[in-house]
């Protein structure tokens, strides 16, 4: 696909043609794996491929197809005639040294045909590899915006975070991992129109993180610096099976059915430092999820569609964890209290129905009209204990660390989308109204709100295109907003709430524009504003110790981020030259130790490039480098810094057999008084043709960086985090196709 014009494929397995994210990949058209796609491109043999077609104004629905106002991209895979209904796939073996003992074994096994479609997975690894990143969107709830669906804002329950990941490197750099993946996807397609689609995923992972971190805080006259070491452990199990039915009916109508059940366990067993004193944490965590959703389409003739869903979402997530330290010897004054015990309880009930009317006048004009309502319930329920040495309760008032929170809400809504297009001319708007009732530990509100938005965009070959968007909107907070006592969230940091309910409106407008051609000269340029006029902001009240943080509602926030990249394709090198560019900037307002709102502004700019041969010789190079700049100002503290990362790939192919690849990596972050840290990885790969196979070595932190260093900084503090790293080490593997 890399080769393919148009095609870019993203670190993380996803793919883009042109600007656009591919939101499928069928086989067969066939829709096996959704928006985890990425298993399957990143393990099938490429040899049964005969055609990779592109579909633009994709729809998932085929009544729906040229109805639907859909900027969707889907890509299908079309099979050569003799890889039909064989079994084929590859076997992936890899081990470093007995002394590092890595490892890595993989298992792909795939049958396609007309009316059957299996693809079995199986995956084992402690080489850093996240083998999750194919099935993740199986875990939480789909939020899909569009006619088929009911309730885009519903995530997975979290009110904890009892691990911590690294979020700035690929995770084989710091993934301390043993991880094992088994996955079955199957289709099948009855000859009277019944289809059966079912996936299950079996993981178990564990991670281990290494952090040690230097805090300095410097307010209103109190000043101190901590000193951690950090290792985060963490086991977990998730089980996860979705069931989908769908039946195409003669009088161009479609029932569809599914129903997921996922469950995860989770064990964490923390060791932390403070200031050279050790604190244990030990917790777990269970979710039981059960979704189901169920939608109906009736297509009345080539331009009008009624789709109907209906959807229900239970979820349930309980908390233990103790962790080892004397904050409360220092809250409550009690020497003897060193530990904390916590439990947390939260439930979810949602369910939402959606009525869909599509016209679609000419191929450039539509309008749609929904009707609906969405009503979720949660409740959250915590109790915290503290306890001496010995594991025994030590009593005192409990009611500011205990919470009972019921919140419902209930939204009905009506939503008007009409849009027209002409040859050169497209605009749009769009106007939701809702009704909003709320009900906070019997605390009841009603509001109605209206939230429009419109588009309109030109485009010319000579003049290029550009496109205005603006609108306003409306959100509501979740239930981790509105509790009221304090929650323990582990580390010597409570959080509770000074918010009721509310909803929090913004304005935002954007303006992008774009001219040229992608593969020779081209141009792309966007700028986005939002203004909220309501936000979530924190009041803080920091001890050396330990630190309370308080969520507060805080007026008039602005953010204002542009991204510019110009292209441009030079003969005399016969290589892509791009310049990047972005620029940040936010403005909030907070508060530290009960004194009054800290207004801050922070900035953040980037300028870099890349370059990228394009040679059909034996060898090419990719490089680029990137320079950031940060600054954050406040009437208390200023400051500022400046990061750097650059990389350079050679790709080296010596004959239709023996490839070299090398990656190299360089970053530079916090001030200049930071070290930098280079990586090299290196790759040789032979293909044996005769046995269809190839043979590997791959030589992975060949400079044996031991750890990497970020530095940050906010308007009363700054921080500096060092994080261990994966030692040098060299994987031999082979992967044999069948």
């Amino acid at each position: 696909m890399k080769k393919l014009p148009g095609i870019t494929i993203l670190n993380d397995g996803k793919i883009k043609f042109g600007n656009k994210e591919v939101s499928r990949v069928m086989i067969e058209n066939d829709d096996l794996f959704e928006k985890g796609y990425q298993t399957l491109t990143q393990n099938m043999p490429s040899k049964p491929l005969d055609k990779i077609q592109v579909l633009k104004n994709y729809s998932k629905n085929k009544l729906l197809k040229n109805i639907e106002d859909s900027e969707s991209i889907a890509l299908n895979l079309t099979l050569k005639k003799d890889a039909k209904g064989k079994w084929f796939g590859n076997i992936l073996l890899a081990s470093t040294s007995y002394k590092e003992n890595r490892h890595q074994g993989k298992l792909n096994m795939m049958n396609f045909t007309k009316r059957k479609k299996v693809y079995f997975l199986f995956n084992a690894n402690n080489l850093g590899l996240n083998e999750m990143k194919g099935v993740d969107y199986l875990i939480s709830p789909g939020s899909e915006n569009d006619v088929e669906n009911v309730g885009t804002n519903i995530n997975t329950l979290s009110t904890v975070n009892l691990h911590q990941k690294n979020f700035q490197f690929d995770d084989r750099r710091t993934n301390f991992n043993n991880d094992r993946l088994l996955s079955v996807n199957y289709i099948y397609n009855f000859k009277t129109d019944w289809k059966l689609k079912f996936v299950t995923i079996f993981n178990g992972t564990e991670n281990r993180n290494y952090i040690s971190s230097y805090y300095k805080f410097n307010f209103d006259g109190l000043s101190f610096i901590n000193n951690e070491d950090k290792t985060w452990k963490q086991n977990n199990r998730n089980i996860v099976g979705k069931l989908e039915l769908s039946k195409d009916f003669k009088n161009n109508s479609n029932v569809q059915f599914y129903n997921k059940i996922s469950s995860l366990n989770e064990k964490n067993n923390n060791i932390f430092i403070f200031n050279q004193q050790l604190n244990n944490q030990i917790g777990k965590n269970e979710l039981f999820a059960n979704e189901n959703r169920l939608t109906y389409t009736k297509k009345i003739d080539s331009s009008k569609a009624w789709v109907t869903v209906a959807r229900y979402i239970f979820q349930n997530r309980p908390y233990h964890f103790t962790e080892e330290n004397n904050v409360f010897s220092s809250i409550l004054n009690i020497p003897e209290a060193q530990k904390i015990s916590q439990s947390i309880d939260s439930r979810m009930n949602f369910g939402g129905v959606k009525i869909s009317y599509l016209k679609k006048y000419s191929e450039e004009h539509f309008l749609e009209l929904q009707l609906g309502d969405e009503f979720r319930k949660d409740k959250l329920h915590s109790n915290l204990q503290a306890l001496n040495a010995d594991s025994q309760t030590i009593y005192f008032d409990r009611s500011g660390f205990v919470n009972h929170t019921d919140y419902l809400l209930n939204t009905v809504f009506g939503q008007l989308k009409y849009g027209k297009k002409s040859k050169r001319w497209n605009y749009g708007f769009t106007v939701l109204n809702q009704m909003i009732y709320s009900d906070l530990n019997n605390n009841k509100e009603t509001g109605f709100y209206v939230s429009p938005s419109a588009n309109i965009s030109y485009q010319s070959i000579k003049a290029g295109n550009f496109s205005i968007n603006a609108g306003r909107k409306f959100s509501t907070i979740s239930i981790n907003d509105v509790y009221t006592n304090y929650i323990y969230q582990g580390n010597r940091n409570f959080r509770q709430n000074h918010t009721e309910f509310t909803v929090l409106p913004d304005y935002n407008a954007g303006l992008s524009y774009t001219i040229g051609e992608k593969m020779s000269q081209y141009l792309d340029f966007n700028i986005n504003f939002i203004r909220s006029e309501d936000y979530l902001s924190n009041h803080m009240i920091v001890n050396p110790n330990y630190t309370f943080n308080q969520t507060i509602l805080v007026k008039n926030n602005s953010n204002l981020s542009s991204n510019l990249e110009l292209r441009k394709y030079l003969k005399f090198v016969k290589s892509r030259l791009s310049i990047l560019g972005s620029y940040l900037f936010s403005d909030y307002e907070n508060s530290v130790n009960n004194q009054p709102l800290i207004k801050t502004q922070f900035t953040n700019w980037k300028t870099g490039f890349e370059m990228k041969s394009g040679w059909t010789r034996f060898i090419n190079y990719e490089l680029g480098y990137e320079w950031t700049f940060n600054k954050i100002y406040s009437p208390v503290n200023s400051n500022s810094y400046m990061d750097q990362k650059g990389f350079f790939n050679l790709y080296l192919t010596m004959g239709t057999q023996f490839k070299i690849e090398s990656f190299v990596e360089y970053y530079k972050f916090g001030n200049t008084g930071q070290k930098t840290t280079q990586f090299w990885d290196v790759k040789a790969n032979y293909i044996l043709k005769k046995y269809n196979m190839n043979v590997f070595i791959q030589g992975n932190n060949l400079l044996n960086s031991d750890s990497i260093r970020r530095y940050s900084i906010s308007n009363i503090s700054e921080s500096l985090y060092t994080q261990r790293l994966i030692p040098r080490h060299l994987v031999l593997g082979v992967n044999k196709n069948f």
